[in-house]
């Protein structure tokens, strides 16, 4: 797929400069197409934990909210 995208934003915007409009949108496209593959997961949380110290970390399903935190 990262062959075919690239093939396509090298192609799309070298005959959409030559003048071309169709081209280059579907450069610019595909350009965006591949950026947004290889975007990271976003960080939520960096930071040092010092000895003693934990991490907590709950997860929950949006629609749900939180659940209540077991007893103890």
């Amino acid at each position: 797929m990262e062959r075919l995208l690239s093939y396509v934003v090298s192609r799309g915007l070298r005959r959409g400069l030559a003048g071309e409009p169709a081209w280059l949108a579907l450069g610019v496209v595909a350009w965006l197409v591949r950026r947004a593959r290889r975007r990271g997961p976003e960080v939520v949380w960096s930071g040092r934990l010092r000895a003693g110290e934990r991490l907590v970390l709950t997860s929950w399903v949006p629609a749900e909210g939180p659940r209540p935190a077991p007893p103890g």
